[in-house]
């Protein structure tokens, strides 16, 4: 049965999970990423997905054609049922999304993440154990052979263009450490094309997340 809300969120049930006091993200446009650990976004109220009244606003670090750019993310994430998610943000991997948090085509951001080993912490841009901003805490992984209730994953972000606004998300798992090296190296999506063309990395498996964010340079100021 779908909760009543995409940005119903508990935050006693992220703490639980995670091990962790959840606490408020310090202060607009913070810097985050590899060196600093997130925190959840808790919001007990239904809200509008279309309005950032009261989201936190910061940076996450992101790969674009051979760059590293910032991310500034200015919303909640939103997931919506269905597909029928376990977790309590209502996300969802491996099911596409059926409710979408506006009309018209929207463009994708991939989330890598690596299984089975760990990174070079500089590549990461959500490293293990912590929230990014404006993240889901919990994900549904039954549907890709994982648990149904998730903590939040290591993973790092390529997009494909300079859009702002609302990205739906393609997860992609890497299960190796050279792949993921030549991923970092490379920093663009075509280089994730040619290694699932060649058969070295998975596909993209699809998602209900959506996440709001406009493009900076690097070392970005406050805006």
């Amino acid at each position: 049965m779908s909760r009543p809300s995409t940005c119903r969120r508990d935050a006693a049930v992220v703490a639980a999970i995670l091990g962790v006091t959840v606490a408020a993200c310090g202060g607009p446009d913070r810097s985050i990423g590899a060196a600093a650990a997130g925190a959840a976004t808790a919001r007990v109220a239904a809200e509008n997905p279309n309005s950032a009244a009261g989201d936190a606003k910061g940076f996450i670090m992101g790969w674009l054609d051979g760059e590293t750019v910032h991310l500034r993310y200015t919303r909640l994430y939103f997931c919506e049922e269905p597909p029928a998610s376990a977790a309590p943000s209502q996300c969802e991997v491996g099911a596409d999304a059926s409710v979408f948090p506006r009309r018209g085509p929207i463009p994708y951001i991939y989330a890598l993440a690596p299984f089975g080993f760990s990174p070079d912490p500089a590549t990461v841009a959500c490293p293990a154990g912590t929230v990014c901003l404006n993240h889901p805490a919990t994900l549904d992984l039954s549907r890709v052979g994982g648990p149904a209730v998730a903590p939040a994953a290591a993973h790092s972000h390529i997009i494909t263009d300079r859009q702002a606004g609302w990205h739906q998300t393609r997860n992609i798992r890497v299960t190796s450490l050279a792949v993921w090296n030549e991923i970092a190296a490379a920093k663009s999506y075509a280089k994730v094309k040619a290694l699932q063309d060649a058969g070295r990395l998975g596909p993209d498996i699809p998602t209900n997340i959506y996440f709001f964010f406009e493009v900076h340079e690097p070392n970005p100021g406050r805006q």
